[in-house]
């Protein structure tokens, strides 16, 4: 009797008196104790804000409210500001900062200055400017910046001749649908190499935004390669492809258009009005070319030099070290439809190239 009364009395007292939080309870059922994250540092204008409110006649709370801060914080300033008589930065902890805001504006014209510079090398520089560094602080200031040392994108070359038509044709076609774009074959010779060419990777230092900058690409050239191949595709699906076993001048590149790209055009199309698009190969642009694709009332595109950013055909070739070309057949069938249909992102590759005023874009 007496233990029930006992355990009757300890319920009502838990019940009258406030919760008090347990050790266990606070640290969560891990055990493991909670901590609040660093606050930051209000700033000196808000701080005089709330001076100038204060002196003003307006409550704690109502300061508060006002700048977004506890009402604690509020009192702590103005106690500051009566015993000091004006509004007192918080002193930092910590070792002080290595460099002004001066030389990390000369770091930042080195960087500019050469791209493709370690970070030993912008040391070195820095140093002969004033800065006394580690290549560490080099990368944190550099990172603070914004800037990663990112590997170099590879695009072609393109003279600001070439720039001014890119951006011409990009403008003259913007208002095309992607219905209209479904009417247009394209088409694209590659050369697939094996183990040869400049693989070398190349790093520069670069904002997010910056990839596609002039001077933060890697430039790409043309150069012999082992095996060329012709094939074309449009939003419809893949055309013919073949491995061309010479050399393509006007009257072998004839015999590829009525050999496959004629076959392609009647599968695809039917009777239809296309329009076909090849680059500016000098063997493309031949009379005999001309006269051929004008008798079988085919239309052809005009295409800025330099551009494969702007050919959806354009993809990485597969490589194979035995039986290159069979592997290269299988993989150009195993191309779904749904690859096709990325011409769809031809309003959008004319925009990109816009916005860059003709020069390099990120397809």
């Amino acid at each position: 009797m007496d233990t029930c009364l006992r355990l009757d009395l300890l319920v009502s007292l838990q019940l009258k008196t406030p919760a008090v939080m347990t050790p266990w309870r606070a640290a969560g059922r891990s055990g493991v104790a909670r901590t609040m994250a660093p606050t930051r540092e209000m700033s000196l204008e808000t701080k005089e804000r709330i001076v100038k409110l204060l002196e003003e006649g307006n409550s704690s709370r109502m300061v508060a409210k006002d700048v977004g801060c506890s009402q604690s914080a509020v009192s702590k300033i103005w106690t500051k500001y009566k015993q000091h008589g004006m509004v007192v930065k918080a002193k930092r902890t910590g070792r002080p900062r290595k460099t002004s805001k001066r030389q990390d504006k000369e770091l930042k014209a080195i960087c500019l200055e050469n791209r493709k510079s370690t970070t030993k090398q912008m040391k070195h520089k820095w140093e002969e400017a004033g800065a006394n560094v580690c290549d560490r602080t080099v990368r944190n200031r550099l990172k603070e910046m914004g800037f990663q040392y990112r590997k170099a994108k590879r695009k072609p070359s393109l003279t600001p001749k070439q720039k001014r038509t890119r951006l011409q044709w990009a403008k003259e076609r913007q208002s095309w649908t992607v219905d209209d774009w479904m009417k247009v074959i394209f088409s694209d010779e590659s050369r697939i190499c094996i183990g040869q060419g400049d693989d070398a990777e190349t790093f520069v230092w670069c904002r997010s935004s910056e990839i596609y900058e002039e001077d933060c690409l890697k430039k790409a050239t043309k150069f012999p390669q082992s095996l060329m191949i012709w094939g074309c595709m449009s939003g419809k699906g893949t055309g013919e492809m073949t491995v061309v076993n010479s050399s393509i001048n006007a009257q072998v590149y004839i015999d590829i258009l009525d050999s496959f790209l004629i076959p392609s055009i009647e599968q695809m199309f039917g009777d239809d009005e296309i329009i076909f698009q090849d680059d500016n190969a000098s063997c493309h642009r031949a009379k005999t070319v001309k006269a051929f694709l004008g008798e079988r009332h085919i239309q052809s595109m005009s295409w800025p030099a330099n551009s494969p950013d702007l050919n959806p055909i354009e993809k990485n070739g597969p490589t194979c070290k035995a039986d290159l070309a069979t592997a290269i057949k299988e993989s150009w069938h195993q191309i779904d439809e749904e690859y096709c249909l990325s011409l769809k992102s031809m309003p959008q590759r004319l925009q990109a190239v816009i916005k860059a005023k003709g020069g390099a874009t990120k397809y």
